[in-house]
């Protein structure tokens, strides 16, 4: 569990508030999203505004934060910095190793553009949900169930509190070499969890009519330096 990002929780939805500009997919538009010896650049999953107050995270000197991940290289952990509000550096790469037709066969290039907002989850709102990530769907009553099964249609894109992850919280070093953080593997905290389907119809490992594919996109964060890591997990 981070222990960093738990006065703030949200889920990401289709659509804009009209205020912030929260983005998911498109072609990221950073200077150095391609790493160095590989064919093909990163994909863009979201880009957030974090002058948004829902959002739970804030790094010194920059306004908007892009996730990254190397969904075609077999499924590795990759690990990046911001270098300006228009330009990433890649720190780390699993593996260079470009697959075709990974994770599916006529895996897109890019995800298609959409306008996406933040909705806050109340403290009541996250006790309730952090009961059913541990107990399951049985314990809830038919209101609960309804909130986050229907209203929510769990699981969706969660920005800080409580995650459900399998496997745990991934035990990794900050990827920026230069960070003392580097040496240890306790430091990095989550702070979002991006599922299979993040909008409706739009698949990021399996395409599934039934929204299946329990795979999760997992990004952490360095308290020292705020490189980011993103790795998945599966059941």
């Amino acid at each position: 569990m981070s222990r960093m990002f738990l006065d703030k929780v949200a889920r990401v939805a289709e659509g804009s508030d009209g205020r912030f500009h929260h983005v998911f997919g498109g072609s990221g538009n950073h200077k150095g999203i391609t790493p160095v010896g590989c064919p093909k650049p990163l994909h863009h999953l979201y880009t957030f505004d974090t002058s948004d107050p829902t959002f739970p995270l804030r790094i010194p000197g920059f306004r908007f934060l892009p996730l990254y991940y190397c969904f075609p290289y077999n499924a590795g952990a990759c690990g990046y910095r911001l270098k300006s509000e228009t330009e990433i550096e890649v720190l780390y790469m699993e593996t260079k190793k470009l697959e075709p037709n990974f994770p599916y066969e006529n895996y897109p290039s890019k995800f298609p553009q959409r306008e996406v907002r933040l909705i806050p989850i109340s403290y009541e709102q996250h006790k309730t949900l952090v009961f059913y990530l541990e107990a399951d769907v049985e314990a809830l009553d038919n209101k609960d169930r309804e909130l986050i099964l229907t209203e929510w249609q769990y699981p969706f894109t969660q920005l800080g509190g409580v995650h459900r992850m399998w496997q745990g919280r991934p035990s990794v070093p900050c990827p920026n070499k230069s960070c003392e953080n580097s040496r240890f593997s306790c430091f990095m905290e989550v702070f979002a969890v991006v599922w299979n389907e993040p909008l409706k119809g739009v698949f990021l490992w399996e395409e599934d009519d039934n929204g299946g594919c329990d795979i999760q996109t997992i990004f952490q964060i360095c308290p020292k330096c705020h490189a980011i890591h993103a790795c998945n997990r599966c059941t």
